[in-house]
């Protein structure tokens, strides 16, 4: 493929009679905040075989990582190969740019139908920023069939959003076939009340009416009526993410005596300041719980219904791969399967998606399935959603993104080779209005961990191999000083050799950066992107409660 400015041209979609019979389809599914040991394949508590599916049978990246521990950042990587520098979805406080390429551009200019049911969150919440002026109810846009997309380089969409609270489309397919499931949802009305304070409790909901069964029917309702072309479809699980409130029987299902205890909460004397605040509860950048919250039952608990929440999530997509068998999808599918980020369930004292260096918070299950995989391939290496994109991309034949900055590792599926990357960066920014704003950048490579924090008088440095819970602290270390420098100085050539691709490729008729479109499709297409008040309230206009960053 060449990579000069010759190739650059605006996106089209070609019918599907200009694509070959041969393209293969990709089913991308992602849950939200599972993290790398939420699986039956790491954990033999959990009951997941068919995430264990995907691993066994296809490769397992043992050490996969999201660009950004958070899950708007992490998410705009995912569809356009960009770090936080890139895409500058560097917290919740800012939207995903229109202008910037995507993969359903290339995807559908290469012959390809694009959805995405489920979890989108590639914008902050306001419902009334989102929609045009005047804009009908929330039932209507659905009902109606007034707004299906196109979202953010999908051809279609049904948006899920919220967490243990009902929202977007699927709220309104709740109102309108079991109106009574919208008061369900709410812990004054659990079937038992938790023990596990306000971040978890026995759902009422039944589990035909939750959204992690909705995005499930929905996901299988599209492959039953999707065009005549090869596709692109995202099914993107809510869960399980805070709060954790299964409904039955996976309230039921893991018996709270056989959970495993957290890993305890070390001294952090020698780690920077926030890791303290983190366990006061300041609000500085991450979250955690009070303590009251966490201990005994009340954390076990806790655990049972996250791990409750997982095997739900793993039943629906058996449902889906039911449905991909019974069309003989199954063979010509890439199934790849991921979460955004992890979960710290109290392990080193911590909840939710701090600003830490920890591997519960920050590496994530990441399986590709494919016949051409052999089965039982583990890639042991460090590995990025940066790179999902470019890969999907090559293997579909599609032009690669400008400004991706990610690289395919098509060749590593295909055995041609057993190495990738040799490091990876996962990168942090406070929230807005942060009282103590930081920035963080963390190397991870084979052996060795580092945070640099810019000029601030701290830092971290963990051996990976013999120190894998990030328990001391060698920043300081003066027998480690050397490597410290030569660690800071490859944190460095990753950040430079990765910045936004080949630059040659950014350009376009909308300036740097901009969506590589027909002027006649952009005219087309609405000129904003709903997300049906994607995270901050229902359609119907009830709010959400807050989500902590």
């Amino acid at each position: 493929m060449t990579s000069d400015i010759s190739r650059i041209q605006l996106f089209s979609h070609p019918s599907s009679e200009d694509v070959p019979e041969s393209r293969p389809n990709f089913l991308f599914i992602t849950t939200d905040q599972q993290r790398w040991d939420a699986v039956g394949i790491h954990n033999p508590l959990l009951r997941t075989p068919n995430m264990d599916r995907l691993a066994t049978q296809g490769m397992l990246f043992d050490r996969a990582y999201p660009t950004n521990a958070i899950c708007m950042p992490a998410r705009a990587s995912m569809i356009t190969g960009r770090s936080q520098r890139g895409h500058q979805v560097f917290n919740h406080d800012v939207n995903l740019s229109e202008a910037i390429p995507v993969l359903g551009d290339s995807l559908g200019n290469a012959g390809y139908t694009t959805a995405l049911i489920g979890k989108a969150h590639f914008k902050t919440s306001d419902l009334e920023d989102a929609l045009p002026d005047h804009p009908p109810d929330g039932a209507s846009l659905h009902e109606d069939g007034l707004w299906h997309g196109p979202y953010y380089g999908f051809n279609y969409a049904e948006i899920q959003t919220g967490h243990a609270y009902p929202a977007g489309h699927h709220r309104v397919w709740l109102e309108r076939n079991h109106p009574e499931g919208i008061k369900l949802w709410r812990k004054e009305n659990a079937l038992i009340e938790g023990i596990g304070g306000y971040e978890s409790w026995k759902n009422a909901i039944p589990a035909e009416w939750h959204y992690t069964n909705w995005t499930a029917d929905r996901t299988i309702d599209w492959l039953q009526h999707r065009p005549d072309q090869p596709f692109f479809l995202w099914a993107s699980f809510s869960d399980p993410h805070k709060p954790f409130a299964p409904p039955w029987p996976y309230c039921e299902m893991y018996d709270l005596a056989e959970m495993p205890d957290p890993v305890p909460a070390e001294d952090v004397s020698q780690k920077p300041p926030h890791y303290r605040w983190a366990r006061e509860g300041k609000p500085y950048g991450g979250y955690n719980t009070t303590q009251e919250d966490w201990q005994g039952d009340r954390y076990r608990e806790i655990v049972a219904h996250y791990y409750g929440l997982t095997t739900f999530i793993d039943d629906a997509m058996g449902r889906i791969f039911d449905e991909l068998d019974r069309q003989g999808l199954w063979q010509n599918t890439h199934i790849v399967f991921t979460s955004d980020h992890g979960e710290g369930l109290k392990d080193h004292g911590v909840a939710a998606k701090p600003m830490m260096s920890y591997e519960c918070v920050n590496r994530v299950p990441m399986f590709w399935h494919h016949p051409t995989i052999a089965p039982g391939s583990v890639h042991d290496g460090v590995s990025t959603h940066l790179d999902l994109t470019p890969t999907f991309l090559e293997l579909a034949g599609a032009d690669p993104l400008p400004g991706a900055e990610g690289r395919s590792f098509a060749r590593l599926l295909s055995g041609e080779t057993d190495t990738h990357r040799d490091a990876v960066v996962v990168e942090r920014i406070s929230a807005l209005g942060s009282e103590e704003p930081m920035k963080v950048k963390m190397l991870i490579t084979e052996d060795w961990k580092l945070l640099h924090y810019g000029s601030a008088p701290y830092g971290e440095l963990y051996d990976v191999k013999n120190d894998p819970e990030d328990i001391t602290n060698l920043w300081d270390s003066l027998d480690h000083q050397d490597l410290k420098q030569r660690l800071i100085n490859r944190l460095l050539e990753v950040l430079v050799d990765d910045e936004l691709g080949d630059p040659r490729l950014i350009l376009s008729r909308r300036g740097l950066g901009g969506t590589l479109r027909d002027q006649s499709q952009m005219e087309a297409e609405p000129s904003h992107r709903v997300d049906m008040g994607e995270k901050s309230r229902g359609i119907a206009g009830e709010s959400e409660p807050e989500e902590e960053t």
